[in-house]
């Protein structure tokens, strides 16, 4: 389970195997067993893998004594509890985006309509069609978290089934762009698109869903972009496959989350993500989408500088 044979972990102190911040709580239960005061105990920790990674183990000790009631030695039984650690964790993280996610458009809906019910905007339609736009706006946030949810359950589950027909990429491209053009213009970024001029700009895939993840990622670039800055889309043919590329100026992904940044619920920057409005499922619809397609998604970053996120379709 730590990767060792049973010759080396014979070797082996338990300050090797148990991760630092354990320690002193170890140390603590050890001294009880010695002096009688447990005879057993049972704990959750991290424990350290031959090969550096961390794993959860559910550890069961008890403590052998020779016939005079001497210690002789320590008993561990441990359980791999990784995966159900990473539910529990992934739960958590769940609770806490949707708590967030969802109470703060709850709260901006709830008070625009308050003022409404009150009647005091009755001679200032300008104001209460601000009103108006807030809550659209709000519902709209919430709408999108429900699908994303919906959306992630049905890929993971295989319940979502592709409705594989010939597509033009470029007009998928577009059709993206149009969808994010007002948060665009909100935000004053301008988006280019390099039209494919090839022969063939057809690829078989499911117009929906391709749409979507072009949509997800110029949604990311957008948000992450500032004032001012463009995002630029561009597609290429190579060996048999179109790649397809959504690069910002924006902030920039850390060199550690390249690889995790495509997981549910993680995100680049938190705090920010939680201003913006974000759920951490975006870019995992994107991946389960395109690698369904037998693709390949990825981003090449520098921090403070952009971002580039690219994927692959098969012609």
């Amino acid at each position: 389970m730590l990767g060792y044979n049973s010759r080396d972990l014979l070797t082996k102190n338990v300050t090797e195997l148990i991760t630092g911040e354990e320690l002193p709580k170890d140390f603590d239960l050890a001294h009880q067993f010695l002096s009688g005061q447990i005879s057993n105990y049972q704990v959750e920790k991290s424990c350290l893998h031959k090969s550096g990674k961390i794993i959860w183990v559910l550890l069961n000790v008890s403590l052998l004594f020779d016939v005079n009631r001497n210690p002789l030695y320590f008993i561990w039984q441990i359980q791999d509890i990784s995966e159900r650690h990473e539910v529990e964790q992934l739960k958590n993280e769940f609770v806490s985006v949707v708590s967030h996610e969802v109470r703060t458009p709850l709260t901006a809906i709830k008070g625009a309509l308050e003022i409404l019910a009150t009647g005091i905007l009755v001679d200032e339609p300008q104001e209460a069609e601000q009103m108006l736009k807030i809550g659209v706006s709000n519902s709209e946030r919430l709408l999108r978290l429900v699908n994303n949810i919906l959306n992630l359950e049905m890929l993971d589950s295989g319940k979502m089934r592709l409705n594989l027909k010939l597509c033009d990429i470029n007009i998928m491209v577009k059709q993206a762009m149009e969808t994010v053009r007002p948060i665009a213009q909100q935000n004053s970024i301008e988006i280019s698109y390099n039209t494919l001029d090839v022969p063939n700009t057809e690829i078989l895939a499911d117009e929906e869903t391709i749409v979507q993840v072009l949509t997800n990622l110029l949604s990311n670039s957008i948000k992450f972009s500032h004032s001012g800055n463009k995002v630029e889309i561009y597609a290429t043919v190579s060996n048999k496959e179109i790649i397809v590329a959504v690069k910002d100026y924006g902030k920039g992904v850390p060199p550690h989350k390249l690889e995790t940044i495509f997981e549910r619920f993680e995100q680049v920057d938190v705090s920010d993500s939680r201003q913006k409005g974000g759920t951490g499922l975006g870019l995992a619809i994107c991946k389960n989408i395109v690698e369904k397609h037998q693709g390949k998604i990825w981003v090449e970053s520098i921090l403070g500088s952009g971002s580039t996120f690219y994927f692959t379709l098969p012609l």
